[in-house]
């Protein structure tokens, strides 16, 4: 049989000075998170709103660029309609002039003759 050993004072003393510096750093180690963990949410809300205020710059970029060529094609299709509409007018459409249909200047021309006839 082995004989247990008890501890000197000594023993407890020293045990007891290591578990008081194992705790101070403990706490230290605690009052440094706690500074971090305050530090972190400060920071945060700034960072947040960097990151929102990047999102929707680029996402309003995006908006600008899509409503720019909408807004390009709708002028192109209009100024298309406004130029099929004088061809139209004028008698310069094909598809007019194929189906025989007179122009607006031709129609205004005939409309005048017979007035002309009238007075003579």
């Amino acid at each position: 049989m082995t004989l247990k050993k008890e501890p000197t004072t000594q023993d407890l003393e020293h045990v007891r000075d290591e578990l008081r510096a194992e705790i101070r750093e403990g706490r230290e180690t605690l009052k440094d998170l706690q500074a971090a963990i305050k530090e972190a949410r400060a920071v945060a809300p700034r960072i947040v709103t960097d990151l929102l205020t990047a999102e929707v710059a680029k996402q309003l970029e995006k908006l600008s660029d899509h409503t720019k060529k909408a807004m390009d094609d709708s002028a192109a299709r209009v100024i298309a309609k406004f130029d099929e509409l004088f061809r139209v007018i004028t008698g310069q459409d094909p598809e007019s002039r194929r189906a025989g249909k007179a122009s607006i200047p031709e129609l205004l021309a005939q409309r005048d003759l017979p007035q002309e006839a009238d007075r003579a």
